[in-house]
């Protein structure tokens, strides 16, 4: 591995994060890290007061690099602790690559980067970088020499507390191999109120807050990616706390102005040309599980006087699956080959590697990671390879079903209720939140039913009382409209339809006031014929009348309903 492909590599790391992939286990107060230390014996040079070389500098990134897998994979890093120790690890390569140092002072520095380790995995250690987090990592890549450029930080607080009155100044310094901008003021501060916490690692990005700079390069700045260091000052707990916090940009200086991190031995030769992958895009770009897409990685050659050539790329897809017989490849290449050839990339130019995949249908819903090698060869034939990770988020399409309906009394009178039955089904594999059933309609009044969250498989049950509040006009289909949120927060809605009659309320009627004396017993009532009883059956004959209507009015709307799905289906058959 080279240097300028594992500093890439760690910045891809920190991007990608930033983007929301993050794990959900808390991390454990009691963390302790198994560290290994670093063997100094496996660098090249051997005599304490000799300067290190470049190949004692892919010795250590590898080491980095392998460590920091190592730690992952044994202390089972939540997104916070994960974030924090990349940051320690990235900073400690752009350090290495930039500065040249003896082998002595390289050992007391990896025993500094151990120490930092530790500190970044406790989770009651006193660092911002446990609460503040500058989310783009990714370096500025328009800087040039003598010309203005906008520097912008997204800060997030990962913290579980508010941070108020956060003040951000730039260390400045009159070296340009530290600071590559002019000096204009002596103080160059800005001030976010209030940085808000979150519920949650992705949530927290929603609130993040931008500040931004407008610097102007130096004509003298050298070429190479730059470590800017911001001095945070802030409350967190109605306490004062200080940190440090770092981020990069690239810069272009001026022709002959040399390198940041150009080195050279006593033959004079110049530093090892990278490839490095500076973004990807897919189409669509939504990838779900079963879909195939058109993957574009966008790659660069950072070195501004090699020309690499006969690039051979090599695509392979992260491995899923726990037994032996089970394991597969997340993505698979269209045309059986994932293999892209590229005949050369010049100077400071960019190119793009171009592969048709598919994604098997039954992955989970998460990012997937594609790594992506390369080897290639200098102007003299030498060989060099490269390596970088692109994570390629997969959506799975939510599916909701509906059983059956349960109406009881399926006809009501206006001021009465009827009783709504039926359960939501998930048939999908991703997890259904908010679930919520409206029930709409003009004959009714809107209600509602709650569910919350159906896991993926399981079942929501809809139990609602409606209430009728005007009479039927229509054939009685009133909706059920049912709304739900997916894995990224965005709502979508299903309709089921269902017949309810609504009736006018029959009046009742004074019947005394309406027949008076008549209504009062005669002589002939003590033997049982008096109009009273001949009234009284009259009544009983107008209810069974009304109830008759009734029903050949309902039978009537629904031959009328039949009728014409029955001349719709027709009309769709034609």
């Amino acid at each position: 591995m080279r240097p300028e492909r594992i500093r890439f590599f760690t910045i891809l790391i920190l991007t990608l994060l930033t983007v929301g992939i993050a794990s959900r286990i808390p991390i454990p107060g009691n963390i302790r890290f198994a560290r290994a230390n670093f063997d100094m014996s496996s660098l090249e040079t051997k005599g304490d007061d000799e300067m290190i070389t470049d190949k004692d500098r892919e010795v250590v990134y590898v080491y980095l690099i392998e460590e920091m897998k190592r730690l992952d994979a044994l202390n089972n890093l939540s997104y916070e602790a994960k974030a924090r120790m990349e940051q320690v690890f990235y900073q400690a390569n752009v350090f290495i690559a930039n500065t040249d140092m003896t082998v002595s002072q390289l050992e007391a520095y990896m025993k500094q980067i151990d120490a930092d380790i530790a500190a970044a995995s406790e989770k009651s250690a006193v660092d911002a970088q446990q609460f503040i987090y500058l989310s783009n990592s990714n370096p500025v890549t328009s800087a040039k020499y003598g010309s203005d450029t906008l520097l912008v930080l997204s800060v997030v607080n990962l913290g579980k507390t508010d941070i108020r009155d956060l003040v951000l100044t730039p260390t400045v310094d009159t070296d340009p191999k530290k600071w590559p901008f002019v000096i204009k003021t002596a103080s160059d501060t800005r001030m976010i109120p209030v940085l808000p916490a979150a519920e949650s690692v992705e949530a927290s990005y929603n609130l993040r807050m931008d500040i931004g700079w407008e610097f102007t390069v130096k004509k003298d700045a050298l070429t190479g990616t730059y470590p800017l260091t911001f001095h945070a000052r802030y409350y967190r707990n109605d306490k004062i706390e200080e940190a440090d916090l770092m981020t990069y940009i690239n810069v272009t200086g001026a022709p002959g102005s040399g390198y940041l991190n150009e080195t050279k031995d006593a033959n004079e030769k110049t530093s090892t040309p990278r490839i490095i992958v500076t973004g990807f895009t897919t189409d669509p770009a939504e990838v779900y599980a079963g879909d195939t897409f058109h993957l574009t990685i966008y790659v660069q050659n950072t070195s501004q006087r090699t020309t690499v050539s006969n690039i051979q790329f090599d695509l392979k897809a992260a491995k899923e699956g726990k037994e032996q017989d089970t394991i597969y490849e997340a993505f698979l290449p269209t045309s059986g080959s994932s293999t892209v050839y590229m005949n050369s990339i010049a100077p400071g130019a960019s190119a793009e590697i171009g592969i048709e995949m598919t994604a098997r249908s039954d992955l989970v819903q998460k990012p997937y990671v594609v790594e992506l090698t390369a080897e290639y060869e200098d102007e003299k034939n030498n060989p060099f390879t490269a390596s970088a990770n692109v994570s390629i988020p997969v959506h799975q399409e939510a599916r909701v079903d509906t059983g059956d309906v349960e109406i009881a009394p399926e006809s009501i009178e206006v001021g009465g209720s009827s009783n709504i039955m039926f359960s939501v089904y998930n048939k999908g594999k991703t997890i259904l939140y908010n679930v919520q059933v409206d029930f709409v309609g003009d004959s009714i009044k809107s209600s509602s039913a709650f569910l919350g969250k159906i896991e993926s498989g399981g079942t929501g049950n809809v139990d609602v009382m409606v209430e009728g509040i005007a009479p039927t006009t229509d054939d009685g289909t009133i909706r059920a409209v049912i709304s739900y949120e997916d894995d990224a927060g965005r709502v979508k809605t299903i309709e089921k339809e269902m017949t309810l009659f609504v009736e006018e309320a029959f009046e009742d009627i004074d019947y005394t006031e309406m027949y008076g004396d008549e209504m009062e017993e005669d002589p002939g009532a003590k033997k049982g014929l008096g109009k009273k009883w001949i009234l009284i059956g009259g009544i009983a004959a107008a209810v069974v009348a009304a109830a008759v209507i009734v029903i050949i009015t309902v039978s009537k709307r629904r031959k009328k309903k039949k009728e014409r799905e029955l001349t719709e289906d027709l009309d769709d058959d034609i």
